[in-house]
This record gives structure tokens, C-alpha cells and sequence, in this order.
């Protein structure tokens, strides 16, 4: 993406991503999808399955990280958690069919695609509105991610010089001894994910 910046007609330069290449990587894909959504370079995406840090399995879409499979179709859906930008642009099953179907369960493994996608969007929109969830969001401090590390007017120079900002920053007073709820929050994904939550 830093790449992007430098070529002459950078607007016309984007990424597509896919799910298993990022996966393949040991990286974690929503991380980079929302990145792409922040800096508009998001032209494109190839959704399918992987199972872990090995060969490119193309899987169909949600058949291997269901819960990373949730995760980014919530963002794509809608947007990042402070109300970032959702994606419009195409979305694309990138997937292989398994060698041991027919031909009908080819046509199954396509219909399988949409209809994954199709089922996470709705846990999505769900998980969403649950009141619960926001507030858990909100107890993990996920608004607080939105802020600029700069204050208006500051420089990077003057957040050098300010001590509290490392030498003496206060972890308790950040902290306060209080968890971010980090557990109840994806645990409320996964019932969600499930269909345990309305």
C-alpha cells in the first residue's frame, strides 16, 4: 500500500486481497481488509476458506476460519466498529471445487459460497444491533482507536518531549484495574455466529 503512494497515477492502483493467500501468511485478514477500506484501496476481493498456515486450499468461503469468516463480513458489511467505510465494490468466490464431487456437487459448492456469505451477513447485522455488543465495544475502549496518537496542534516533536506520554505514563490510571472485556465480546460474536443471539 506504501508502494501505491509512489507511482504517478496512484488513484488508479488497488489491491485485491484473498482470504487464504493472507491466511497462508499467518496473517489475520479483517486486520488487512480494514486497512485496505481505510486508505480507499480496496478494489476488489477474493473470498474462500483456509485452514491454517499451509498450501493455498481455496476452500469454499467460511469452510475453515468461520469465526475470521464472520469478522470480515461483518466489515465489509458494515464498516469498522466506529462506523468506518463499508465496502462496495464486487465481491468474488476464489475457491475449488473438491475433487470427489460430481457435477452437482460442483453447482452445491457455488450455491455453498453464497449462501455462507449470505448467513454471515445476517449474524452480522445482528451482532450489530445488539445492544450488548456496543456495550461491550464500548468497554473495550474500541472507539478509543479512532483517535489520533496527535492532538490537534501537536507535533511529533512535542510528544517526545512530553514524559507522560512514555517514561510516566500512568498503566493504572490507563488500565485501572479493570479488564477490556475482550472474552465477552467474542463470545457474544460466537453466539451470534451460532444463531444463540436475535
Amino acid at each position: 500500500m506504501a508502494f501505491i503512494t509512489t507511482l504517478d497515477r496512484p488513484e488508479m492502483v488497488g489491491v485485491n486481497p484473498e482470504v487464504g493467500h493472507e491466511q497462508m501468511a499467518g496473517l489475520n485478514f479483517a486486520a488487512g481488509i480494514a486497512q485496505a477500506l481505510y486508505q480507499g484501496k480496496l478494489f476488489h476481493i477474493d473470498l474462500n476458506g483456509q485452514r491454517g498456515i499451509k498450501y493455498d486450499q481455496d476452500l469454499v468461503f467460511g469452510h475453515g476460519d468461520l469465526h475470521n469468516a464472520f469478522a470480515l463480513v461483518d466489515l465489509l458489511e458494515n464498516g469498522g466498529p466506529n462506523g468506518g467505510q463499508a465496502y462496495e465494490g464486487p465481491r468474488h468466490f476464489d475457491y475449488k471445487p473438491s475433487r470427489t464431487e460430481d457435477i452437482t456437487g460442483v453447482w452445491d459448492s457455488a450455491k455453498a459460497n453464497i449462501q455462507t456469505y449470505l448467513l454471515l451477513k445476517e449474524r452480522a447485522a445482528s451482532f450489530r444491533a445488539d445492544p450488548e455488543v456496543q456495550q461491550m465495544l464500548a468497554a473495550a475502549k474500541v472507539p478509543d482507536l479512532a483517535l489520533p496518537t496527535l492532538g490537534e496542534g501537536e507535533t511529533y516533536d512535542d510528544l517526545l518531549a512530553d514524559r507522560a506520554s512514555y517514561e510516566d505514563f500512568d498503566t493504572d490510571a490507563y488500565f485501572g484495574g479493570k479488564g477490556f472485556g475482550f472474552v465477552r465480546l467474542q463470545q457474544l460474536a460466537l453466539e451470534h455466529l451460532l444463531g444463540a443471539r436475535n
